[in-house]
């Protein structure tokens, strides 16, 4: 008997510790429709609709993942803490825009202040456009 009592105490206690690590992991989420194409870290996105999460939300909270909705194709992007931790109510990413070229800059979230390392093509473009850039903002969903 005790070992049926056991055996149902730990799988109740499975259940909810799965049940509370999706929750978690759900709200990390966000939805974005990015009407441009853009860079980040590197990689090259095309316009369209993305979901961007914490790659593991239990950690220290280093990588991003980027998945388009309409391909299911997904990217694990390095991210930094931002130097203004600043928290917004209002979700949003940030980019920096040069010419007809969008780099993705940052994420802000209530819970989230993340910045993207610039790469090296997109420092110098910024050093030699530095008068013509400009920075938009694309609002987040849950």
């Amino acid at each position: 008997m005790k070992k049926i009592l056991m055996q149902i105490c730990l799988a109740v206690g499975l259940v909810t510790g799965l049940i509370i690590s999706a929750q978690a992991q759900m709200r990390t989420q966000y939805r974005a429709h990015v009407p441009f194409d853009f860079k980040v870290g590197g990689q090259s996105f095309q316009a369209g609709d993305y979901v961007l999460g914490l790659t593991n939300p239990s950690t220290d909270n280093r990588a991003l993942t980027i998945r388009d909705i309409n391909s299911g194709k997904a990217k694990i992007i390095l991210i930094m803490p931002r130097e203004n931790n600043e928290r917004l109510n209002v979700s949003k990413l940030v980019f920096n825009r040069y010419d007809d070229r969008y780099y993705l800059s940052e994420m802000i979230t209530p819970t989230l202040g993340a910045e993207f390392r610039k790469t090296k093509n997109e420092v110098l473009i910024a050093e030699k456009q530095k008068s013509k850039s400009e920075t938009m903002a694309i609002k987040l969903n849950k």
